[in-house]
């Protein structure tokens, strides 16, 4: 089994299991009141309102992702950290996610396209760990330079060092966890194969 390429893989259908089903199935409850010519009045939380049948589909995806945005992030962490630089190196922020969405979905949405990298170094460390691959020393020190990136900023979000006071919510640690011990692969790997050798 090559987890280099089932991870990323296993990422993308949990992340359209995540969003895209729970969209679909809201779209439709919505569509089926929209075809009385009526339109959907809406309670969410603390939201209250109207949706008009062309908003259906925004309205949609955005409950979606609204409701699972700590989960997603996350579980994509690293991507979230790619996007981010991204998001402000742009100029013009309208240019380049579609009118139908807010800024904060669609940066929800795309950042799992960042993470496959992640995804794939991981199942490569993997590969490399059950003796089925012969990993690369790059590999081996990217993946190990990302496991302790993101051991010291774990370190840094639970101590508040650069923003002393600021309050620890727990995905956020639940998502650095999640990547310190996948990461942990590769250096785990590069340790066990100097033994080996």
């Amino acid at each position: 089994m090559r987890f280099r390429w089932l991870l990323p893989a296993v990422a993308l259908m949990v992340w359209a299991a995540v969003i895209a089903v729970p969209a679909v199935q809201t779209y439709w409850r919505l569509r089926a009141i929209g075809a009385q010519g009526k339109n959907a009045a809406v309670i969410v939380g603390t939201f209250h309102g109207t949706i008009l049948p062309e908003n259906f589909w925004r309205f949609a995806v955005n409950e979606a992702v609204v409701t699972h945005s700590h989960a997603l992030t996350a579980m994509q962490l690293p991507g979230a950290l790619v996007e981010m630089p991204l998001a402000i190196a742009l100029t013009n922020p309208s240019l380049w996610y579609p009118k139908q969405l807010d800024e904060w979905t669609w940066s929800l949405l795309e950042t799992p396209l960042y993470c496959l990298p992640a995804w794939w170094l991981v199942g490569l460390g993997l590969e490399g760990l059950l003796g089925r691959r012969w990993v690369r020393w790059p590999s081996l020190l990217l993946g190990s330079v990302a496991w302790g990136t993101f051991a010291f900023m774990l370190c840094e979000y639970l101590l508040g060092w650069m923003l002393p006071g600021r309050a620890v919510e727990g995905w956020v640690v639940a998502g650095f966890g999640l990547w310190i011990v996948l990461f942990a692969v590769l250096p785990v790997c590069w340790v066990l194969r100097g033994r080996r050798e």
